[in-house]
């Protein structure tokens, strides 16, 4: 349950004293800036200063947010392209690290780059704008492209190399592989730059920590994470305080000692609440589940878990990501489009030029024009193309994430029934096979395919859970066909659960005798076939004769349909009712892949 950490891109690599000089030089600056000229191209320098150590040093500042759009507005009235850049890229950070909205961040990270664009001076701040959008890729799982981004940032800016390494060790440390983060941690504690800064020196050793709690070096986790705590208790380093505070709940808990772990991931929790960072919030009600847990008090456990679960989805939600993908490539467009409008503009002007040489110019200019004008044309429907791959793709992964609520609030109620009845063992083990269920939904639904070992050890679980649930009800067998090679062959997750559930919920709902669920897979030819087979009552039939299509069904079809048409291959669903109610048969056919 331990959900991660943050390492705040932009805001730690550009100062080095701490939160009480900053409160210092905050107030120093806006006395400064009121005595200036409003209209000013050094009162505008003074006042996106301003906002950065303003935010630095109380994030939960309300009132940065219309201060920066009037240095914005002021900006661009007299024509002052760099305090343009800056102010977009506060608004930014403001949106970003203090309002936890990604989408805003990215628009006006974008509106930054435009400005970079139309002036080739601006270059160094564009390592710094692209930084902070890798951040928002990292903050979203997103990991493949925070770490292609954070590698041509490292190689282009020499300012940002350092911030750079240090995000692509958060990285190894997001997608398991602590000890490479830990090897760029540790490389990133010999550079000038964090001795000097002891901001992001707080922040390197408190990531650092949770990467030992990873790999079970307890007591160097807790070393890590008391300099860290050493360091933000004396500069006052606010802005760090709440990440670090999750990681050094999460350093405690490992070492056993769940009374620190339990009052700093409170801490973190209000703040963060404060701040309404969800990240964070996610930390703290995970850690604080585990904590429960480790200590025998499973009800609060629970409530834990339920609000770490409920978060994690929300920062999951596929919705997010096809927004910031969305975004992303509006933008991209829209660099092309203003770079194909200034050809078109140059090719405007070498016409008119020509016009004077002669008919004959004139007409090579004008077929040059159409056949520039068709392969803009081109581009212009491939872009929609890819866009509209890119929703369906992501449309599906938010397919894959879906469970039947009715079976996570019975599973909640069957736990919750343990406790009342004082069985702590039963409400223990059934809550530990309840959450690496979800866990590995989650994780699962990140992925367009799985090997098949990983989707039966879901289905496996899955069915775990329900016999015990529903002790006696039914039982169940898993069959793999001789020679096939479950580690090496993918499949789409989560795709057969929708038919052992309604084998489950349906089949057996009226029948009195036990059932059974035979799961069976086998290779034919270049396609793996997988079967679902029940001796339940069978499918019901509505008024008109005919099978209702629930839910699912016409969700796997879906699904089904892109494999086909991504792969080029003849999928299909069949489902077969059994003769005289006895049961049902789905018969899932799919194109066979391999990772290697």
């Amino acid at each position: 349950m331990k959900a991660g950490y943050v390492f705040f891109f932009l805001l730690v690599t550009c100062f080095s004293v701490s939160g009480q000089e900053f409160q210092g030089s905050v107030d120093s600056l806006s006395m400064h800036i009121t005595s200036m000229p409003e209209r000013d191209t050094a009162t505008i320098n003074l006042r996106n200063d301003y906002v950065k150590q303003a935010l630095f040093a109380n994030p939960a500042d309300s009132t940065l947010t219309g201060y920066a759009r009037q240095t914005a507005m002021i900006s661009e009235e007299i024509g002052y392209s760099k305090g343009l850049l800056l102010a977009y890229e506060r608004l930014g950070l403001i949106s970003q690290y203090s309002l936890s909205n990604p989408f805003r961040a990215l628009d006006y990270y974008h509106q930054a780059l435009a400005v970079v664009e139309s002036n080739r001076g601006f270059d160094f701040y564009k390592w710094e704008i692209l930084g902070n959008i890798a951040t928002i890729y990292y903050e979203q799982e997103e990991y493949e492209e925070a770490l292609k981004l954070f590698k041509e940032v490292a190689m282009h800016s020499k300012a940002s190399e350092l911030p750079a390494i240090l995000n692509m060790a958060n990285i190894f440390g997001a997608t398991g592989k602590a000890d490479s983060a830990i090897f760029y941690y540790q490389k990133a504690l010999k550079y000038s730059g964090i001795k000097e800064n002891p901001t992001q020196k707080a922040n390197l050793y408190s990531n650092l920590s949770l990467m030992y709690t990873e790999t079970g070096r307890t007591q160097d986790a807790v070393t890590a994470v008391e300099e860290s705590l050493s360091l933000i208790e004396a500069h006052g380093i606010a802005f760090v305080r709440p990440s670090a505070y999750a990681n050094a709940a999460m350093a405690y808990l490992g070492a056993g000692d769940y009374q620190k772990a339990e009052r700093f991931a409170e801490e973190s929790l209000k703040l963060s609440e404060n701040q309404g960072n969800l990240f964070l919030q996610k930390s703290a009600w995970g850690t604080l589940s585990d904590v429960f847990a480790a200590t025998g008090d499973y009800r609060s456990g629970l409530e834990a878990y339920v609000k770490f679960a409920t978060l994690k989805d929300s920062l999951n939600n596929q919705n997010r990501r096809v927004e910031i993908n969305r975004k992303q490539m509006a933008f991209d467009f829209e660099k092309e489009r203003a770079l194909t409008q200034a050809e078109l503009n140059r090719q405007t002007i070498i016409k008119r030029a020509s016009m004077m040489g002669g008919a004959g110019v004139v007409l090579v200019l004008v077929g040059g024009f159409i056949l520039y004008k068709r392969r803009w044309d081109a581009l212009t429907q491939k872009k929609e193309a890819e866009f509209k791959a890119l929703v369906s793709d992501t449309e599906l992964k938010a397919l894959r994430s879906q469970m039947n609520p009715h079976f996570i609030f019975n599973s909640l109620n069957s736990i919750g029934d343990y406790i009342l009845k004082n069985d702590n063992n039963s409400a223990q083990d059934y809550l530990t096979k309840f959450a690496k269920l979800m866990r590995t939904v989650l994780e699962n639904s990140e992925h367009r395919e799985i090997p098949l070992s990983e989707d039966l050890k879901f289905i496996e679980l899955y069915l775990q859970v329900e016999t015990k649930r529903l002790p006696g009800k039914f039982s169940y067998t898993i069959h793999i066909e001789n020679g096939l090679d479950a580690e090496n062959i993918l499949v789409p997750p989560l795709i057969l659960q929708p038919f052992i559930e309604n084998s489950i919920w349906h089949g057996f709902k009226d029948k009195k005798n036990q059932g059974h669920i035979s799961i069976d897979f086998k290779r034919k030819g270049e396609t793996l076939l997988c079967s679902v087979d029940d001796n339940g009552t069978g499918r019901s039939i509505n008024s008109s004769g005919s099978t209702k299509k629930s839910l699912g069904v016409a969700i796997t079809e879906n699904r089904i349909r892109i494999l086909n048409k991504q792969n080029d291959a003849n999928g299909r669903l069949r489902i077969v009712d059994k003769p005289e109610n006895t049961g049902t048969r789905v018969e899932l056919s799919l194109p066979l892949q391999t990772a290697f």
